[in-house]
């Protein structure tokens, strides 16, 4: 039995050790984060088992109530696995009570079908020589399943509208994958294949979130200066602006107001320069209060409505920042990043003549 079940699933072990490895030596992401990963590898254990041990009771002569236990579990527990992408998906948003009861009520139903089998044949039952009946609701999982698949696309459009493509596609991959799976096991005769694809799909996100990390300011959320060179490399080609950032005081607000009220404006700064920044551009964050903007393909026109949102937006903010231009020349990209610092501090020196004016 132990050998049988190690041959039928030694890939999705080896999968599953590795990434638990990873979990207990990693110290990066917070404790939530960390707990959802911990929990779908858990989970894909459990169902892993109780499938194995379906098929091994499929074997009896009779149906017993330990196979209808066994594809309880196993029914029950493939929701809970794409549900915990959703939450992944979710980790920014502040959901209420009532919403977070909401996404759930699937995951309580279906449980309450699949376990029904004790009963009722309404899910599924066993004829007299243990072959599988499915019930009026019997495809309840996957039904389940597809409804958090379908959410995933939702979060997934608003991605790509709030331009974070790179998430988008790996969702959109997630999701493609998973429903393939769905399709070859449901339809195919195949057996193992969502299995594979889920513990697949959880390596792939939590890479995703390593590399992220990795390219990401950890106070703003920001690409970071190493992810802004690596990027002006990789775009050198279609590269039209470049634009310099500085927060003006922060200095003062830290000296004065304490560090903690130098973050809020910091990260103040950012919202507002994300809700402005058009197509083709993004925001990194080069040092303590100095950003820069790579802008792809994007006409100079707009780059200068850009540049006026970002002054509107910053002021429904306590907070200035000064802000230069330079579009591309035959310069050396280093070049270019120092014609609009200079164009920066051209409007930094703007401002505080301005402050002084009006003192």
């Amino acid at each position: 039995m132990i050998k049988w079940f190690i041959e039928m699933n030694f890939s999705t072990l080896i999968i599953l050790l590795y990434m638990s490895v990873f979990l207990l030596i990693n110290s990066i992401f917070s404790k939530t984060t960390n707990r959802v990963f911990a929990n779908s590898l858990v989970l894909t254990v459990i169902e892993m088992t109780a499938y194995c041990a379906e098929l091994w009771t499929a074997g009896f002569d009779k149906p017993t109530n330990l196979r209808i236990l066994f594809s309880a579990i196993g029914y029950s527990v493939r929701p809970i696995i794409v549900y915990l992408f959703v939450k992944l998906l979710l980790r920014d948003k502040k959901l209420s009570k009532r919403s977070r009861f909401l996404i759930i009520i699937p995951i309580v139903l279906n449980m309450l079908i699949a376990f029904s089998a004790f009963f009722t044949d309404i899910a599924y039952s066993y004829d007299s020589s243990n072959k599988f009946v499915r019930g009026p609701l019997g495809f309840s999982t996957h039904i389940v399943c597809v409804f958090y698949l379908i959410i995933m696309m939702i979060l997934t459009v608003k991605k790509f509208c709030s331009k974070d493509y790179s998430e988008g596609l790996l969702i959109v991959l997630i999701v493609l994958v998973n429903v393939t799976a769905m399709i070859m096991e449901s339809f195919l005769g195949m057996h193992g294949e969502i299995r594979s694809a889920y513990s697949l799909s959880i390596v792939l996100y939590f890479s995703f979130f390593c590399i992220e990390n990795f390219k990401r300011d950890a106070l703003t959320g920001a690409r970071n200066r190493h992810c802004f060179y690596i990027d002006s490399e990789k775009h050198k080609s279609d590269i039209s602006a470049v634009v310099s950032v500085d927060l003006n005081n922060l200095k003062t607000i830290n000296d004065v107001q304490g560090h903690a009220k130098g973050d809020e404006a910091i990260c103040a700064t950012v919202n507002a320069i994300e809700k402005a920044i058009k197509k083709g551009g993004t925001l990194y964050r080069t040092g303590g209060d100095e950003f820069m903007i790579i802008c792809l393909r994007t006409p100079e026109s707009t780059v200068e409505k850009m540049l006026e949102e970002i002054r509107s937006r910053m002021k429904e903010t306590p907070y200035t920042c000064a802000l230069g231009a330079a579009f591309v020349s035959s310069e050396s990209f280093d070049q270019i990043c120092a014609r609009a610092d200079a164009e920066m501090y051209k409007d930094k020196q703007r401002c505080k003549s301005q402050a002084n004016t009006r003192q």
